[in-house]
């Protein structure tokens, strides 16, 4: 087992380079000039870019930017105030996490628990219901319930006319946070359901459920002792993409829940002139983030299913 994470860890690190090499590169290669402000001074201009090191070739820029990043600092952002990047991120990045962990946790507990209910009640209408409302989780989009949730208003035919509800959204109380992670969650929790309804009906029909049923272990220990660990491993191995599901799609739902999170920081980035520091950062930060949950993923499989780390 040690062996399998140290290896899995070191595969780990040049991952992380590509990925932050990769970013950089796409940064550069995007048209913009930081200083471009026609009123200033050449002579301003080229100190200004002397000072970001723009005027440096792209790899001694790249190694640069590693080098900072391996003394926790990200540079100075070009926007009005010149603020250190770290700072920024600091202040919102946070905020982005805990809305993406507690809308996982949500759509994991939510979605794992209809998954086990739905296979229990196979071909039954607790198992259709569940479907049904699986379904319509998925098929609808994340920005558009975030739209209409924060809209409050629902359009109905005639005679029902418009039905006006106050929902929470914002990141002011706990009770305003339950929109933004309600909606997130919903986004993935159909994923989940699907893939333990599936997994755990393949689990029941193996013949270590039936040999264990005929020694007469009770059905519950059968159930979640047995069928629902193995149902796991396929759970689990999704559960990486998953969560780079949430923390990308949470930029979109931050933006329109007013989160104050680090989308709003992001997007205003892309806004002329371009802050490539602030990008990059948190491209290579939440690149590195994602990484890191895939090897916690592997992990917990590998101990779910010690085969895998024999092999």
């Amino acid at each position: 087992m040690f062996a399998y994470v140290l290896r899995r860890a070191l595969w780990a690190v040049p991952v992380i380079f590509l990925a932050s090499f990769l970013a950089f590169a796409l940064v550069k290669l995007m048209p913009y000039e930081p200083f471009t402000n026609p009123k200033l001074a050449p002579s301003v201009r080229e100190n200004l870019r002397e000072l970001y090191g723009l005027n440096k070739p792209y790899l001694v820029q790249y190694w640069d930017f590693i080098r900072d990043v391996a003394h926790g600092e990200f540079g100075l952002s070009t926007k009005p105030g010149n603020r250190p990047v770290r700072e920024i991120i600091g202040e919102t990045l946070p905020t982005s996490m805990l809305l993406g962990g507690l809308a996982f946790a949500f759509a994991a507990i939510v979605g794992i628990t209809l998954g086990v209910l739905s296979a229990l009640k196979a071909n039954g209408i607790v198992d259709y219901v569940i479907t049904v409302f699986a379904t319509l989780a998925f098929a609808f989009p994340s920005f558009v319930v975030a739209t209409v949730w924060v809209a409050g208003k629902i359009y109905l035919p005639p005679p029902f006319g418009v039905i006006e509800v106050v929902l929470p959204y914002g990141w002011n109380t706990w009770y305003d946070r339950l929109g933004p992670i309600l909606v997130l969650g919903l986004s993935i929790m159909p994923y989940f359901t699907r893939l333990v309804r599936a997994s755990m009906l393949e689990s029941l029909q193996q013949e270590y459920v039936t040999t264990a049923r005929a020694k007469g272990l009770p059905w519950r220990r059968t159930v979640f002792h047995h069928a629902f660990r193995n149902s796991l491993i396929p759970t689990v191995t999704n559960a990486g993409p998953l969560f780079a599901f949430i923390l990308t799609g949470s930029f979109i739902i931050e933006r329109i829940m007013v989160v104050p999170g680090v989308a709003d920081q992001f997007i205003e980035s892309f806004k002329q002139p371009i802050d490539s520091r602030m990008v990059l950062a948190t491209t290579v930060l939440l690149s590195a983030l994602i990484i890191l949950l895939n090897l916690v993923v592997d992990v917990v499989v590998a101990w779910l299913d010690p085969r895998i780390s024999n092999d």
